[in-house]
Protein backbone atom coordinates (compact mmCIF):
# COMPACT_ATOMS: atom_id res chain seq x y z
CA UNK A 1 0.00 0.00 0.00
CA UNK A 2 1.52 3.31 -1.12
CA UNK A 3 0.48 5.99 1.38
CA UNK A 4 1.00 9.74 1.60
CA UNK A 5 0.69 11.75 4.81
CA UNK A 6 -0.36 15.35 4.16
CA UNK A 7 -1.17 18.47 6.13
CA UNK A 8 -2.01 21.92 4.82
CA UNK A 9 1.56 22.62 3.73
CA UNK A 10 3.50 19.34 3.97
CA UNK A 11 3.50 15.97 2.27
CA UNK A 12 5.38 12.81 3.24
CA UNK A 13 5.46 9.75 1.00
CA UNK A 14 5.51 6.33 2.71
CA UNK A 15 5.72 7.73 6.27
CA UNK A 16 7.05 5.50 9.05
CA UNK A 17 5.55 5.31 12.55
CA UNK A 18 7.89 8.03 13.88
CA UNK A 19 6.95 10.47 11.09
CA UNK A 20 3.23 9.81 11.62
CA UNK A 21 3.53 10.57 15.36
CA UNK A 22 5.65 13.64 14.67
CA UNK A 23 3.23 15.13 12.11
CA UNK A 24 0.12 14.47 14.21
CA UNK A 25 1.78 16.10 17.22
CA UNK A 26 2.13 19.35 15.22
CA UNK A 27 -1.63 19.80 14.83
CA UNK A 28 -2.34 22.92 16.85
CA UNK A 29 -5.92 23.86 15.93
CA UNK A 30 -4.76 27.04 14.19
CA UNK A 31 -3.11 26.84 10.80
CA UNK A 32 -2.34 23.15 11.35
CA UNK A 33 -5.67 21.48 11.98
CA UNK A 34 -5.86 18.56 9.52
CA UNK A 35 -3.71 15.53 8.67
CA UNK A 36 -4.60 12.92 6.07
CA UNK A 37 -3.03 9.53 5.48
CA UNK A 38 -4.22 8.54 2.02
CA UNK A 39 -3.95 5.60 -0.28
CA UNK A 40 -5.88 7.58 -2.93
CA UNK A 41 -8.27 10.52 -3.12
CA UNK A 42 -11.12 8.19 -2.19
CA UNK A 43 -9.41 6.00 0.44
CA UNK A 44 -7.93 7.68 3.50
CA UNK A 45 -7.99 8.27 7.22
CA UNK A 46 -8.03 11.87 8.43
CA UNK A 47 -7.65 13.59 11.79
CA UNK A 48 -8.83 17.12 12.50
CA UNK A 49 -8.46 19.14 15.66
CA UNK A 50 -5.60 19.90 17.99
CA UNK A 51 -3.41 18.25 20.57
CA UNK A 52 -4.87 20.53 23.28
CA UNK A 53 -8.61 20.06 22.53
CA UNK A 54 -8.58 16.61 20.97
CA UNK A 55 -9.37 15.24 17.53
CA UNK A 56 -12.12 13.82 15.42
CA UNK A 57 -11.29 11.01 13.03
CA UNK A 58 -12.71 10.46 9.54
CA UNK A 59 -12.18 7.73 7.02
CA UNK A 60 -13.38 6.93 3.55
CA UNK A 61 -13.17 3.63 1.69
CA UNK A 62 -13.07 4.04 -2.07
CA UNK A 63 -16.33 5.96 -2.51
CA UNK A 64 -17.95 9.20 -1.35
CA UNK A 65 -20.84 7.08 -0.05
CA UNK A 66 -18.48 5.21 2.28
CA UNK A 67 -17.38 8.14 4.46
CA UNK A 68 -17.46 7.82 8.25
CA UNK A 69 -16.63 10.10 11.18
CA UNK A 70 -15.96 9.35 14.81
CA UNK A 71 -18.80 10.42 17.08
CA UNK A 72 -16.26 11.77 19.60
CA UNK A 73 -14.55 15.03 18.73
CA UNK A 74 -12.12 15.07 21.63
CA UNK A 75 -10.05 11.96 20.96
CA UNK A 76 -6.56 12.08 22.51
CA UNK A 77 -3.42 12.22 20.38
CA UNK A 78 -2.19 8.75 21.35
CA UNK A 79 -5.36 7.06 20.03
CA UNK A 80 -5.12 8.98 16.76
CA UNK A 81 -1.45 8.12 16.36
CA UNK A 82 -2.17 4.40 16.96
CA UNK A 83 -5.04 4.45 14.45
CA UNK A 84 -2.89 6.13 11.78
CA UNK A 85 0.02 3.76 12.40
CA UNK A 86 -2.20 0.67 12.19
CA UNK A 87 -3.80 2.02 9.02
CA UNK A 88 -0.35 2.54 7.52
CA UNK A 89 0.52 -1.12 8.21
CA UNK A 90 -2.73 -2.38 6.65
CA UNK A 91 -3.96 -3.55 10.07
CA UNK A 92 -7.78 -3.55 9.85
CA UNK A 93 -8.10 -3.25 13.66
CA UNK A 94 -7.39 0.49 13.47
CA UNK A 95 -11.18 1.15 13.37
CA UNK A 96 -11.87 -0.67 16.63
CA UNK A 97 -12.70 1.30 19.75
CA UNK A 98 -14.31 4.21 17.89
CA UNK A 99 -18.03 4.91 17.55
CA UNK A 100 -18.50 5.66 13.82
CA UNK A 101 -21.23 7.74 12.20
CA UNK A 102 -21.93 7.36 8.47
CA UNK A 103 -21.58 10.68 6.63
CA UNK A 104 -23.68 10.20 3.48
CA UNK A 105 -22.58 12.04 0.38
CA UNK A 106 -25.03 14.78 -0.58
CA UNK A 107 -24.37 16.00 -4.12
CA UNK A 108 -24.24 19.74 -4.45
CA UNK A 109 -27.33 21.09 -6.17
CA UNK A 110 -27.07 24.12 -8.40
CA UNK A 111 -30.16 26.37 -8.38
CA UNK A 112 -31.63 27.07 -11.81
CA UNK A 113 -30.77 30.78 -11.62
CA UNK A 114 -27.06 29.94 -11.26
CA UNK A 115 -26.87 28.07 -14.57
CA UNK A 116 -26.28 29.35 -18.10
CA UNK A 117 -29.89 28.61 -18.99
CA UNK A 118 -31.01 30.62 -15.97
CA UNK A 119 -28.81 33.55 -17.01
CA UNK A 120 -30.20 33.39 -20.55
CA UNK A 121 -33.78 33.40 -19.24
CA UNK A 122 -33.08 36.39 -17.00
CA UNK A 123 -31.33 38.19 -19.88
CA UNK A 124 -34.32 37.48 -22.14
CA UNK A 125 -36.70 38.90 -19.54
CA UNK A 126 -34.55 42.03 -19.10
CA UNK A 127 -34.38 42.57 -22.89
CA UNK A 128 -38.16 42.10 -23.17
CA UNK A 129 -38.77 44.59 -20.36
CA UNK A 130 -36.47 47.18 -21.96
CA UNK A 131 -38.17 46.66 -25.33
CA UNK A 132 -41.63 47.11 -23.75
CA UNK A 133 -40.51 50.15 -21.73
CA UNK A 134 -39.00 51.90 -24.80
CA UNK A 135 -41.82 50.81 -27.04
Amino acid sequence: MDLTLTTLDTSHGAPDDRKIAEVLATLDGGRHILATLAESELSYVQASGSVQKGFSLDYQEGSLDRHYRSRAEDLPLDRIVRAFQRYSHGDETWREGFDWVHMPHVPQRTPWFSTWIGYLIVLGIVIALIWIWRG
